[in-house]
């Protein structure tokens, strides 16, 4: 995206990327649901997100003065690590899907796509009106 965006564009379309790949998974887990000795699974992506912040768990930013400290994040080193799921009531033919609690992590996902639309939508729409000179 070059320099004309700043890191937050990056972390955005990661998390995106992640949320659609989560919906994915949960989406067979609940498919899933009746099917003997099934093991479901999940991502986790936040976690992996603070491994690549720096230490203090803030993003870096531009710097705008040479006397700025420099720091640096490589979000393309952001990946989602997948997890099995432990049952927290096993059923009698094997199957560990707890379908309330995947549903719930499915409303979760879905949430939680729709919040960062909306935060890369307002990037967007303070981009056009700083191209339109405000108008």
């Amino acid at each position: 995206m070059g320099n004309l965006f700043d890191p937050s564009f990056k972390i955005l379309e990661k998390a995106l990327d992640f949320c659609s790949l989560r919906h994915d998974i949960l989406a067979a887990n609940v498919a899933n649901a009746e099917t003997p000795n099934y093991r479901p699974f999940d991502l986790i992506f936040k976690e992996e997100l603070k491994k690549v912040t720096n230490s203090k768990d803030r993003l870096c930013l531009i710097r705008t003065n040479n006397m700025h400290l420099a720091t640096s994040t490589d979000v393309d080193q952001i990946k989602p690590r997948l997890i099995l799921v432990r049952p927290t009531v096993p059923s009698p033919d094997g199957n560990w899907v707890d379908i309330d609690y995947q549903m719930a992590q499915l409303a979760e996902n879905s949430l939680m796509y729709q919040v960062m639309t909306r935060i890369l939508s307002q990037k967007f729409n303070k981009l056009r009106y700083a191209i339109n000179e405000g108008r």
